[in-house]
């Protein structure tokens, strides 16, 4: 409503002002200086907008300050010499006269109108001004909806034009801003959220290979491909985003990122002619799964993920057949060339691209399956690897000691740590200090004990011992594993006791690409008889053979493919389980992405409450 006010009034003041005041040469004048104006603000807005954002001068106001006084100033200058040319009165006629003089009024206030309605769509404003060009609920790039006269669309169409044919330089503005009004109502979908519409003038970057087919086994995180689209073909665009644009704000939409095409035919200059622009569907998360992302969803680049001054991000677009992508732009003012596509099997490894908004590093609690004998409760690695483990063992001696005959496979220590063991561990109490009794009850009365806190822990916490090598950190610093990859511990539920658990019982981890990682080892605490024992299972020992038992198994994908131990005895004998952890080995250094953890016996996935996943670095 708001444009067809706009356009209405203005065209009826061109009109009345020619009709009752001016003449028909004075009308024709009148149009000419308008779209001589027009020509100038298109032409010129973008670099005098660039300095005043380079000054950090009205940053988000730079594209309309500067395209409107451009406009003004050309349209004051020219008018003025128009008039004093057209002074002498020429007559032609009564009805040639009034006829043309609404004629003209109408064309140059249909003009002034597209420029009021170009420069309100530059500005920060709502999106719903000067109207809605794209559905607010499900915008759609190729579903513009635009103004009832279109007033900004014969505006910046007159130009793109002009720019393309007889006054086009070596770069055509219907390339470079090809669907231009679209641009400006996308590149704001989200401003009411205060996401930028500017960025740095470096925040793009490219390399020479930027550009590829996209590769068959694409699939979402759902495990479906992409569907095709006729006419389309479905091509990788690697873009590099700097970290100079997060001094002008950390978020994005997909909407403010577009591939700018030209056509096949168009190789002497790429930039000539008219281009069309595409958005993306989607990103690269890791490997080969997609991240779906409606056009209007905030992205947020976090600091940490710029490894070195460029983040690299492998985004997916429909290209027309006809088309080539030869431009990348970012937001209202970001721009990088891109380089002529390259085959598939030139194409480099994907580059994840993953938002720590949606994932842990350290730990994740899980949804319980209540449904499953055994489920996860929390999934831990780094700092968070054992957290709250209450077996504390600090040296190889104290392991001696707590040892007891029954256990199958004994460590054999190697600098402190160990890499296969099979073990039954007898708590105990270290004996006492002289007047440790009294040091206790003045403690005690002072603040509730760690066991009176959670008397359902039967077993006792120990100080560390000393290491001749090297100091450890309790259990979790004595475990060695696999070289090139991470341990993660599975705390989970503490199952009912009376049946042994058998390996193919244990939860597995699922990684975003699919992969299973099964179990390296489990540690279960428990009360049997009067005794509180703990069962200590554990391998991280690749077999020479296939045939070798007792060793790590791995996957061609360098997942662990076997689970270890075989069975958990403990479960069986003791009255009670105080503690039950189960241990994973996975890559490090690869962004490995932990999903979810699926009981045994259930293709009902265990999902992190408050994350997408746990990633591995």
């Amino acid at each position: 409503m708001l444009s067809l006010l706009i356009a209405l009034i203005v065209i009826a003041g061109c009109v009345a002002y020619l009709y009752f005041k001016g003449t028909l040469v004075r009308g024709f004048a009148l149009v000419i200086t308008t779209i001589c104006s027009a020509v100038a603000a298109f032409g010129y807005f973008e670099p005098a907008a660039n300095l005043l954002i380079g000054r950090n001068t009205a940053i988000l106001w730079a594209q309309t300050i500067s395209f409107s006084v451009i406009f003004v100033v050309a349209f004051a200058v020219l008018l003025v010499i128009t008039f004093k040319l057209t002074g002498q009165p020429i007559d032609f006629g009564l009805l040639p006269e009034r006829i043309g003089r609404v004629v003209c009024g109408i064309i140059a206030g249909f003009t002034i109108s597209g420029i009021i309605l170009t420069a309100l769509a530059m500005a920060p404003l709502s999106n719903k001004t000067p109207y809605q060009r794209f559905d607010a609920a499900n915008p759609n790039a190729e579903n513009p909806h635009k103004s009832l006269l279109n007033a900004d669309g014969f505006a910046a169409g007159l130009f793109g034009m002009l720019s393309k044919g007889t006054f086009s330089g070596a770069r055509s503005f219907a390339v470079l801003h090809a669907n231009f009004l679209d641009q400006l109502f996308l590149n704001r979908l989200r401003f009411a959220d205060k996401i930028s519409l500017v960025t740095a003038p470096d925040a793009l970057e490219s390399t020479d290979k930027a550009v590829w087919p996209a590769p068959e086994g694409l699939k979402d995180p759902n495990g479906n491909p992409l569907p095709p689209k006729s006419g389309y073909n479905l091509m990788i665009a690697r873009i590099g985003i700097t970290g100079s644009t997060l001094s002008y704000g950390d978020t994005f939409t997909l909407s403010q990122l577009r591939l700018i095409c030209n056509r096949k035919n168009q190789t002497e200059n790429i930039f000539g002619g008219k281009g069309k622009s595409i958005y993306p569907v989607g990103f690269i998360k890791i490997g080969n799964i997609l991240k779906i992302k409606p056009l209007d969803e905030p992205i947020k680049l976090e600091q940490d993920s710029f490894e070195g001054r460029v983040k690299w991000i492998d985004f997916i677009f429909y290209v027309p057949n006809d088309f080539v992508p030869v431009a990348a732009e970012f937001k209202q003012n970001g721009i990088a060339q891109m380089s002529l596509p390259i085959t598939a099997d030139q194409a480099t490894p994907a580059e994840p691209f993953l938002q720590s908004s949606e994932y842990t590093k350290v730990a994740g609690e899980l949804k319980p399956v209540s449904s499953a004998k055994i489920y996860g409760v929390e999934l831990a690695t780094g700092q968070k690897f054992l957290g709250g483990l209450s077996l504390k063992i600090d040296d190889p001696n104290q392991w001696q000691i707590m040892q007891t005959e029954r256990s199958i496979g004994p460590p054999k220590f190697e600098s402190g740590r160990f890499d296969s063991v099979r073990a039954e561990l007898k708590i105990e109490k270290p004996a006492e200090e002289p007047n440790a009794a009294v040091k206790a009850e003045e403690t005690a009365s002072a603040k509730p004990s760690q066991q009176q806190q959670t008397p359902q822990r039967s077993t006792a916490r120990f100080r560390p011992g000393a290491v001749a090598e090297e100091k450890l950190k309790g259990v979790a610093g004595m475990l060695k594993p696999l070289e090139g990859y991470t341990l993660l511990s599975l705390r989970c539920n503490n199952p009912a006791v009376g049946t042994e658990i058998k390996a193919e019982e244990l939860p597995v981890l699922v990684e975003l690409s699919g992969a299973i990682n099964h179990a390296v080892g489990v540690i279960a605490s428990g009360k049997v008889g009067e005794e509180n024992l703990c069962e200590f299972d554990y391998c991280s020992t690749i077999p020479k053979d296939s045939n070798t038992p007792g060793c790590l198994t791995l996957a061609e994908n360098g997942s662990v493919a076997k689970p270890f131990p075989e069975s958990v005895w403990l479960t069986q004998q003791a009255q009670e389980i105080s503690e039950f952890y189960v241990l994973y080995m996975v890559k490090s250094g690869a962004n490995i992405f932990i999903t979810s953890v699926r009981p045994a016996g259930t293709e009902n996935a265990a999902a992190f409450k408050q994350y997408e996943g746990l990633l591995i670095k």
